[in-house]
């Protein structure tokens, strides 16, 4: 599948590809503003190594996708590297974009969590507009329905199960409502908690809950016997989030006692 795109001139967009680098330089910019709230300086934004989370988050999710894919990626393995015709999955691009900045705190003498914590909103935020770009794929929708707000999908697009369907549910839009939803609330809970890990923790554990729902209405998604990948990793996820947060408070109690 070809990914819409429009050409300038000489260029061509993809408008997946657009999508997705707003999506990135969106909650760059939230970050970079948020900044100040946890002392970490604006000058660390100009680092040259914030290419490394980067990289691995696009490598973690291209290669969740294609391995959720493999049996239509082992039959023309070019296809692979083929990223601008959309493709990405999240799980990789979360655990891609973990690892990157963990690096990149060590190297750069920060406090992980902390870093975790500011970046918690802008990975939200992000995964609700990249949402979109599913949308213009024609990808990630779920089972036909006459609901009013059904998308159309063209035929090329459709699972040859739903060939003469035409309408969709739009579960990336509904996963992109929920993440804007959260963001707003996750947004305004981070002024209040103060411990450091828990705003990162509630991001697991929100977002883990919005997909875990949202993957109900999903189609397309890889599944071990009856089990969906995806909810065992929202589920995972969750749990990693809950404990997390518990054990961040339960250090907050032990450290006020000691003193």
């Amino acid at each position: 599948m070809l990914s819409p795109s429009v050409n300038i001139g000489p260029f061509t967009i993809h408008l997946y590809g657009f999508i997705i680098a707003l999506s990135i330089y969106t909650g760059y910019t939230l970050a970079k503003k948020r900044a100040h709230l946890y002392k970490i300086p604006k000058s660390s934004f100009d680092d040259p190594l914030l290419i490394l989370p980067l990289l691995l988050s696009a490598a973690g999710a291209r290669l969740y996708h294609v391995l959720d894919y493999w049996s239509l990626y082992s039959q023309n393995l070019i296809s692979i590297f083929f990223i601008q015709n959309g493709g990405l999955g999240i799980w990789g691009a979360l655990g891609g974009v973990v690892l990157g900045f963990y690096i990149f705190a060590k190297i750069r003498k920060l406090n992980f969590p902390i870093v975790l914590d500011l970046l918690s909103p802008s990975l939200l935020l992000g995964q609700a507009i990249g949402r979109i770009g599913n949308y213009v794929n024609q990808e990630g929708f779920g089972p036909p329905t006459n609901l009013p707000w059904g998308v159309y999908i063209n035929l090329e697009n459709r699972p040859p199960q739903y060939l003469n369907k035409s309408y969709f549910h739009p579960t990336f839009f509904y996963e992109a409502i929920i993440d804007l939803i959260f963001f707003i609330i996750l947004l305004y809970l981070a002024q209040k908690l103060k411990i450091r890990g828990q705003v990162f923790a509630l991001y697991l554990i929100l977002y883990s809950l919005g997909r875990f729902v949202v993957e109900f209405w999903r189609i397309d998604t890889a599944t071990v016997g009856q089990i969906k990948i995806a909810h065992f990793l929202a589920l995972i996820s969750f749990c990693i989030g809950i404990m997390i947060f518990l054990q961040s408070s339960l250090f907050l109690k032990t450290s006020s006692r000691k003193n």
